[in-house]
């Protein structure tokens, strides 16, 4: 059941509003404004040096002062812990490692094209870059006569340069190989079809008033945690998966994945993980004591018919009480999660505690995002831009304020597996999310502005600026129900 769940678009956050109360918690290389500040400084000094380069000699002053200004920034983000740094070039576009500077791109795009002549997509800044370094580097800006990549790198190795290199294809991507990506993927499917399986067992041991085994669910959260930790996309995608078969089963891995996922943004250790995803997976065992056609019932529920679905929370409880496990938090999860963040849900009544224990609070979140965005046979799914900015209405009343936006953080404000429709009229799925800038993820694109389906989907990075005008290349104008953009299995293309 999903509650605090509105359909009034007009209460609902803008995608910018919520990109901008969420940025804090975005898992960045410079999440501070500090380290953002360093960032910037370093791609400012880096122009400044190419600038001065090409009007005055090497021993001018302002030349000597912005060898000076460079160092310093280099070793500005060292003090915060970067062992090395690089400066990217992708397609025109400033990143500082994978974080795009788009007024950087336009204000420095000088600086970008002269370090494009020369063959230079990518320049990494070891910690201990000294000035002579950097005269080297001001010295190569200079030189008219270095025109490639191969003159570049022969340049710096001929006066000793040892802690800056230079590459001529960007590392930005920083992409998996592919068949390590797909074994991956694989891996994590498996995890998921044996995850299914093994929910089916304990419900239909659960049904029949029996004790059933563990063991298969914690083998299962263990896999998708070696997974995860391999790879947190190909896990977070398998949540693209809706089983309309099988609502129930699907739901609990899917809310399994979302909350270790979130719970490994937040940090928590790797057996604190597995307690919580095991919790994840039993939270609604209740629901095995409540009749099928209340479950699934078509309009309001009766009070009476309400009152036998709230009863599922103690029920779960009472189930998971009578199996003895070891970890209690499967228990507590299962008693506390319709009580909401401000502890007006339910059970309610002789409740002394005045929180919800975190575990709750995480698998509530999840529990109501995957219900809005899956379809059910009384209602069409949500969009999921849409279902993260119900969750951001309701933050500070059913859900807790700093996970509601560390959850929107992971995500992104459109998800990956959302269906888009870009400004040019071509349609794509979100196939990354960009932490960086949460409004302008990496998109496959599906279909061409004509609607004709591509052979060979491409991967478009949002982020992207354009030059001329200073404005995104793409921009995403709306999400589209999967199904309506004719597309059957947004899994594929994840």
């Amino acid at each position: 059941m999903i509650e605090n769940a509105s359909h009034d678009n007009d209460r609902l956050e803008t995608p910018q509003e919520m990109a901008a109360a969420t940025s804090s918690s975005a898992n960045t290389p410079f999440a501070s404004a500090r380290k953002l500040q360093r960032a910037r400084e370093l791609v400012r000094t880096l122009a400044v040096a190419q600038t001065n380069a090409a009007l005055y000699p090497v021993t001018h002053p302002l030349v000597a002062q912005s060898i000076h200004e460079l160092v310093a920034a280099v070793a500005g983000l060292a003090e915060f812990g970067f062992e090395d740094v690089t400066v990217n070039i992708y397609k025109g576009t400033l990143f500082v490692e994978n974080q795009v500077f788009p007024e950087e791109s336009v204000t420095y795009r000088k600086t970008v094209e002269d370090l494009l002549g020369r063959g230079i997509s990518a320049l990494t800044f070891l910690d201990g870059f000294a000035p002579e370094e950097a005269t080297v580097l001001v010295n190569l800006l200079g030189d008219d006569k270095v025109r490639d990549i191969d003159a570049a790198q022969l340049f710096l190795e001929q006066r000793g340069v040892e802690r800056l290199t230079i590459a001529e294809t960007t590392t930005l991507e920083n992409e998996e190989n592919e068949a390590e990506g797909r074994e991956v993927k694989a891996r994590a499917k498996k995890h998921y079809d044996n995850g299914v399986i093994a929910m089916s067992d304990v419900e239909t041991q659960a049904k029949l008033g029996k004790v059933f085994e563990v063991e298969p669910l914690q083998g299962v959260v263990s896999g998708l945690l070696d997974n995860l930790f391999q790879d947190p996309a190909a896990v977070l995608g398998l949540t693209a998966i809706k089983g309309h078969d099988d609502y129930t089963l699907n739901h609990s891995i899917n809310v399994c994945i979302l909350s270790v996922s979130l719970g490994a943004a937040l940090g928590l250790d790797a057996e604190s993980l597995k307690s919580l995803g095991l919790s994840a997976l039993l939270y609604d065992l209740g629901k095995v004591r409540i009749p099928e056609d209340i479950l699934n019932k078509q309009g309001p529920l009766t009070n009476d018919e309400w009152r036998i679905v709230k009863s599922h929370a103690e029920e779960g409880a009472s189930l998971l009480k009578r199996i003895q496990l070891i970890d209690q938090m499967p228990m507590i999860v299962a008693f506390e999660h319709h009580q909401r963040h401000d502890m007006q849900g339910y059970p309610n009544e002789n409740i002394e505690q005045v929180e919800q224990h975190l575990f709750s609070k995480v698998v509530a979140l999840c529990d109501a995002y995957d219900a809005m965005t899956t379809r059910r046979p009384f209602r069409r799914e949500i969009r999921p831009d849409k279902a993260l900015a119900v969750l951001m209405q309701g933050r500070g009343k059913a859900y807790d304020p700093s996970l509601t936006k560390a959850l929107v953080a992971m995500l992104g404000i459109y998800p990956m597996g959302a269906v888009i429709k870009l400004g040019d009229d071509s349609t794509g799925v979100v196939y990354r999310v960009n932490n960086d800038d949460l409004l302008h993820p990496r998109v496959k694109i599906l279909a061409d502005e004509s609607g004709r389906w591509l052979d060979d989907p491409t991967v478009v990075d949002l982020r992207l600026i354009d030059p001329e005008s200073g404005t995104h290349v793409h921009a995403i104008v709306e999400c589209l129900p999967a199904a309506e953009a004719g597309v059957d299995d947004v899994w594929q293309y994840l």
